[in-house]
């Protein structure tokens, strides 16, 4: 694709298969947390741990002790036509380019947002799973987890009827099936002429791209935590946790979230990033008010969230 190119990599692909990261160097660390996590427990993996970004990274021994790929993209051709913020960097658009730009290395990606949390699954499987010919498998995201036929709001700008919603921050890629469809060059494209219209910048335009033509995954592989959810995550058996929104665990803002959480972040920090700090548990005892109104939340959209725990019969389905 035009204006898109490799500037730098720590080395050549090994595998046909690829677990990714787009990442700055604020968000790197969080990625690396995500990339042990999985590591760890694959050390004999059939699948390429990488990580990408559009400036260089910091050094880190995990990165060589975890043989991780790093890919530098230069992608400054397209830095000041792709609307980002304070929270969404032009590093996120790197999860658009990169199955274009690696198509001739891998044929399946999964992307990974750096505010995720593994707990289980098995991703060598995951990395197998036929998606119907469709380029994208994903999970729905929270505004239709609750309510199945809501419009996204980020649709009406642009007069769209109802469509199945993804979150963007998991997505299991077929690369044959993507290039086909030209989805780089698409919704790159449509984020570049529709910027000031964007309500989820790169979430926005790949929902858009990719309308009714997308695998969705159970909710396993993409559980979005937050306030909303906390207290509903008991009922499943969680396979990724998605940090959402502005709070998170690996930070000193309060988010509500359980010290198995931060407590996994604070031992990786102490031991590989020092200078990092992570929260310390749920903090009930100042933060009563938020509990209250998380648990009270909880109560009235019972009946609304946990009908997701019948719509798949296991891990693999897709619907």
């Amino acid at each position: 694709m035009d204006g898109i190119s490799i500037a730098a990599q720590s080395r050549e692909a090994r595998k046909d298969r690829a677990v990714y990261f787009c990442v700055d160097a604020k968000f790197f660390p969080y990625a690396l947390f995500v990339a042990d996590q999985i590591a760890s427990k694959y050390p004999q993996r059939d699948f390429d741990l990488c990580l990408i970004s559009a400036t260089p990274l910091p050094e880190h021994p995990l990165m060589a002790k975890h043989d991780i790929r790093v890919v530098q993209i230069d992608a400054a051709a397209w830095g000041s036509r792709l609307p980002a913020d304070d929270r969404i960097s032009f590093a996120a658009y790197l999860r658009i380019m990169a199955p274009d730009l690696l198509a001739a290395d891998y044929r399946r990606m999964l992307y990974l947002d750096a505010d995720v949390f593994y707990q289980r699954g098995d991703l060598n499987r995951l990395l197998s799973l036929d998606l119907g010919g469709r380029a994208v498998g994903a999970v729905r995201d929270m505004v239709q987890l609750r309510k199945p036929d809501r419009v996204p709001e980020d649709f009406r700008p642009f007069d769209l009827p109802f469509g199945k919603y993804f979150n963007s921050g998991v997505l299991l890629i077929d690369v044959a099936e993507w290039n086909a469809q030209g989805v780089t060059q698409r919704a790159l494209d449509f984020a570049a002429q529709n910027a000031l219209k964007l309500m989820a910048h790169d979430q926005t335009a790949l929902n858009v791209t990719l309308r009714d033509n997308w695998a969705e995954l159970s909710l396993v592989w993409n559980y979005e935590y937050s306030h909303q959810t906390m207290y509903y995550m008991g009922f499943f058996d969680v396979c990724f946790v998605h940090f959402i929104g502005r709070r998170k665990p690996f930070n000193q803002s309060y988010g509500g979230f359980a010290r198995r959480f931060t407590e996994e972040y604070r031992s990786f920090f102490a031991q590989h990033m020092p200078q990092l700090q992570a929260q310390d548990g749920l903090q009930i005892a100042s933060q009563k008010r938020k509990h209250l109104y998380a648990i009270l939340f909880t109560l009235i959209n019972v009946g609304r969230f946990l009908p997701n725990d019948d719509r798949f019969a296991s891990d693999w389905q897709v619907l």
